[in-house]
């Protein structure tokens, strides 16, 4: 079995990295695997495809399929059966995956967003040495990390510095539309970010905190796992609810962490450096643009719906560690 999983290893570009445990190599090696099936599972032609002009494949075909190579892996490799494990989530592993070619382009919507078809091949350098790789399952020189196809080049690029979380709240909240707050409403929850704890989810109190710039985050119950969330301006009782979409990609968490940045009591990420990968550990979730590119370019550590222990190569650390500070979130280094 070893040497199957040294085989798919070679082909996929992954080395074991110093030290690592055979375990947590061949999880790795099988999640990165599964993203390549899927791809090339996404060009089949169903049959009856070809004679009604169906691009693509349905989610389901791509589910059955995957699903099938992934529980044979996995049965050749049983000690990683804990790692792809979602007993906790409604998600399968394979879900899981998809969904996460599809964030990161890999996979598109065709048709009326019913099928997936595998992007046209293409490539995108997204940091110095090294172009992204989309629409293509293995090649030449192509190398994976986490879900994404990496190959060398010989360019240099410059990376861009984005403004400052500070900087960003401040444009946010002049961009909004602000209304008086009703004299009923349900009872809110305040977000404390002056609060000394590590994560955001028990910063939450039912007391009004210190106002920052005197704009508090609220947030009201609606369901057993579900918030609407408002900017609130206690002293002019102005208020402004966040929009569903905008909280979809985690405006919600961004504010959080600009507030926490502005009170001078950042969210910690430990990064710990080794001689050939850096392993992340994250005190809190993050919004879906910073996600995406985790999910994109790293391998979970502790099982593949860790969203917040996460191992990749130090090149890809170098790349990510921006976007992280332009939240607002102190990085510690060891």
């Amino acid at each position: 079995m070893n040497s199957i999983i040294d085989k798919m290893a070679a082909d996929l570009g992954i080395t074991s990295y110093d030290g690592e445990d055979t375990t947590s190599f061949k999880c790795r090696v099988i999640y990165s695997a599964m993203s390549s099936w899927l791809k090339a599972i996404a060009m089949d032609q169903p049959i009856g495809s070809k004679e009604n002009h169906l691009s693509g494949v349905s989610r389901r075909h791509i589910y059955e399929r995957g699903n099938a190579v992934l529980e044979s892996l996995i049965k050749m490799n049983p000690e990683t059966a804990p790692w792809f494990s979602t007993e906790d989530s409604d998600e399968n592993p394979v879900v899981i995956i998809r969904n996460r070619l599809l964030n990161h382009g890999d996979l598109l919507n065709e048709g009326f967003d019913t099928n997936l078809a595998l992007s046209i091949t293409n490539r995108k350098q997204f940091i110095s040495g090294y172009d992204t790789i989309y629409g293509e399952v293995l090649g030449e020189n192509i190398i994976y990390s986490g879900i994404s196809a990496l190959r060398k080049n010989d360019f240099t690029n410059q990376s861009e510095t984005g403004e400052s979380p500070e900087e960003w709240l401040k444009g946010f909240l002049k961009s909004v539309w602000w209304t008086a707050i009703p004299s009923e409403m349900n009872e809110l929850m305040y977000f404390n970010p002056a609060h000394k704890s590590k994560n955001n989810y028990t910063a939450w109190d039912s007391s009004l905190p210190n106002a920052i710039d005197e704009v508090i985050l609220g947030r009201i119950t609606i369901n057993k796992n579900g918030y609407e969330y408002y900017l609130l301006k206690p002293k002019r009782k102005l208020m402004h609810k966040l929009d569903p979409f905008l909280q979809e990609q985690g405006y919600h968490i961004r504010i959080m962490l600009a507030l926490r940045k502005k009170a001078n009591n950042s969210a910690v990420a430990i990064a710990k450096s080794y001689s050939d990968h850096v392993h992340l550990k994250l005190s809190t979730h993050l919004p879906m643009k910073e996600r995406i590119i985790l999910e994109s370019y790293a391998w979970p550590i502790n099982r593949i719906n860790d969203m917040l222990c996460w191992t990749m190569y130090g090149f890809i650390w170098d790349y990510i560690k921006p976007y992280f500070e332009a939240l607002g979130i102190r990085i510690s280094e060891e």
